[in-house]
């Protein structure tokens, strides 16, 4: 499954209504339609400045726990039917997990098409890479903070750059034994970092780069990195984004990105792509950690997750939405973004 070329599909449909029409027809079904986000640990090993493990406050009341080898074999069973993607890291370093191959081996034993990981890269080992990706793992997502050695030391504290451009080549090197697997950055931009992206080929050219994120800075707690305006830089964003989009094309890479920065009615900078497909967000998104699951009644040592949309009448809420406006969608969706799809 080319999990790019769904998202694509989804953001071609323009009707919210189509859509939901067609999450209540799967779900009535009990078919594949969970985005699974897996943290199997709640720890990392370094302190990104735009990062809530900066709040020492947060980390200590909601960052600590981990599941145990036992536990993955009940959550595969009880949830991974229904997922169309397992992504393995979501707001912790999932590295710090021992037992990350059995997970994967768990979700191809449940036939989740795609299976991602998240990463801040710099734990992995050359023999990680290929043991992951072997097992079956379709995708390493490596999150970037900055095109520089300056900034990414910097605003990624403990991150040693000349690690991550090794594990970037590693990866590089797996993908001529499993061409299935692909290498996507994340890279998640302030007004500090932003102007970098210009020269970002310069730097990462020579990796075998599949896909591009560019995510705008978000307020995810007390961090040491504070400032979240993006005035500064909305001129520049067109030019910038067209450079991305025009060398990510030459190199076949996909490229999800915000269209535009535009200015809101409070004067701060909110990103947007005229695309609605965040509106589906809220019932296709499955976190789980140790400390939380979907929602707060879900249990997935007592219960499947066919069996809590059954008790919740969830196949009922699906088709509702098929009658609401977008108004009322947005008040449920007001803090996602939604991201353009170039497939290359």
């Amino acid at each position: 499954m080319d999990n790019y070329k769904l998202l694509r599909f989804n953001q071609s449909i323009k009707s919210h209504r189509v859509k939901f029409l067609g999450l209540w027809l799967l779900s009535v079904l009990n078919k594949r339609y969970l985005s699974i986000q897996m943290d199997p640990v709640l720890a990392c090993n370094l302190r990104c400045k735009m990062c809530y493990f900066t709040d020492d406050d947060f980390v200590r009341k909601n960052m600590k726990g981990t599941f145990k080898e036992e536990d993955l074999e009940p959550i595969a069973e009880a949830t991974f039917k229904n997922a169309l993607k397992l992504q393995i890291g979501c707001g912790a370093e999932p590295t710090l997990f021992k037992h990350n191959l059995q997970l994967i081996g768990l979700a191809k034993k449940h036939r989740v098409p795609y299976i991602s990981m998240v990463t801040n890269g710099n734990l992995l080992k050359d023999e990680d890479i290929a043991a992951f990706a072997n097992a079956g793992l379709n995708e390493i997502i490596m999150s970037l903070h900055g095109v520089y050695k300056e900034s990414y030391e910097d605003l990624m504290d403990k991150g040693n750059y000349e690690k991550f451009h090794a594990v970037l080549k590693a990866i590089t090197e797996q993908k001529k034994h499993t061409p299935g697997l692909r290498l996507r950055i994340n890279y998640t931009f302030n007004k500090d970092n932003f102007h970098e992206l210009a020269d970002f080929f310069n730097v990462y050219g020579n990796y075998a780069i599949d896909i591009i994120q560019l995510r705008p800075i978000d307020k995810i707690g007390e961090t040491a990195y504070n400032d979240f305006s993006l005035r500064t830089i909305e001129k520049d964003f067109p030019g910038i984004l067209k450079v991305m989009r025009e060398e990510s094309a030459k190199r076949h890479i996909t490229l999800l990105a915000p269209a535009s920065v535009v200015r809101n009615e409070e004067e701060s900078l909110k990103v947007r792509s005229g695309n609605d497909s965040s509106y589906l967000k809220p019932y296709t998104y499955f976190y789980i950690s140790p400390k939380y699951s979907w929602k707060d009644d879900y249990d997935w040592r007592t219960e499947t997750f066919a069996s809590w949309q059954k008790r919740n009448s969830w196949n009922m809420e699906l088709l509702r939405n098929v009658f609401r406006s977008r108004k009322s969608l947005e008040q449920v969706n007001r803090n996602m973004l939604n991201y353009s799809v170039d497939i290359n």
